[in-house]
């Protein structure tokens, strides 16, 4: 069933040509800064992006970055590689057909997934590759895009039968298309030739167990798209902040498997909170277009209890 929606779906979206070439270029040693800035300065757009990004609160840096070449010396070439997949992602699905989906709150559900997942990383001292965890909990969901596009309106259909029958989402997916998104965004993940790491995370993002070689990473991510769903400046917790969030956790099976403390989640999910919306707008996913029809109700969310 893969292979016939993968089929329906036609030729699947491919990374820009300036990300494959400027990658390569991190990946080669002997690449000097201003090579790697010229090549990514081909693309306005891009170039654009990414230095919107980096001179965010996000990073975090005390002088404004002014040139991609000075980009690459002040955040090193993994550092901004992992920035540029976002830079990139939603010019790749722009044109890509997608009706009847709620595509903005569907990417702020990824961005607040990268960013803690990012986080819970930095505060893990054995993690050196902390943008890869920015990178797994962008992509993590994506593919409901390529699902939404092939069946539109595919996801309230689900989400109206999750709740109806009290079932879980994508066992709903399985038996409705006979493939989950995550199967769908794995074979999209493979044919972009991102890191193994990477495609695990997204592969495990709704197991409970996790197991090596990548137990701390794949549950890292797994809390982060739980933890997405609370906003502790809701009025909701705006009375009880300190309970809130034992609270949360004590509806997500083995949070614990992440060696995270409540403390650095209380960090990372406020941090998110604080950075999601200057995230999104520094990759240009504010402005996307929205189905004005669609119901509050059926804004993004694969977590049945959280509906």
């Amino acid at each position: 069933m893969l292979e016939l929606l993968l089929k329906q779906a036609g030729e699947l979206p491919s990374l820009p040509e300036v990300y494959i070439r400027v990658t390569e270029l991190l990946e080669t040693e002997t690449s000097t800064a201003a090579k790697i800035g010229a090549a990514v300065q081909t693309d306005p757009t891009l170039t654009a992006r990414i230095l919107k990004q980096i001179n965010s609160a996000y990073f975090g840096l005390r002088n404004p970055v002014t040139s991609i070449p000075q980009a690459v010396i002040l955040l090193g070439r993994q550092q901004l590689q992992q920035v540029m997949v976002g830079s990139v992602l939603s010019g790749v699905f722009k044109d890509f057909g997608i009706t009847a989906f709620p595509l903005r709150d569907f990417w702020q559900h990824c961005v607040k997934t990268a960013i803690i997942a990012r986080q819970l990383a930095m505060q893990n001292g054995r993690i050196i590759d902390h943008e890869a965890f920015f990178t797994a909990g962008l992509l993590h969901d994506i593919g409901w895009l390529v699902i939404a596009k092939v069946n539109p309106g595919s996801y309230i259909q689900i989400n109206e039968i999750a709740k109806a029958e009290h079932r879980e989402i994508i066992e709903v997916e399985a038996d409705k298309f006979g493939v989950t998104h995550i199967e769908v965004g794995v074979a999209l993940l493979e044919k972009w030739g991102i890191p193994g790491l990477i495609t695990q995370c997204v592969k495990k993002h709704h197991e409970s167990v996790h197991i090596e070689p990548y137990k701390i990473e794949t549950a890292i991510v797994y809390l982060a798209n739980q933890l997405s769903h609370i906003d502790l400046s809701s009025e909701e917790f705006e009375e009880e902040k300190e309970e809130a969030i034992p609270e949360f956790l004590s509806g997500i099976p083995n949070w614990e498997q992440s060696k995270c403390t409540l403390e650095q989640i209380g960090i990372a999910c406020r941090l998110a909170d604080e950075q999601w919306l200057e995230v999104m707008e520094s990759l240009g996913m504010v402005d996307l277009d929205i189905d004005d029809k669609l119901e509050e109700s059926f804004l993004f969310n694969t977590d049945l209890d959280r509906l």
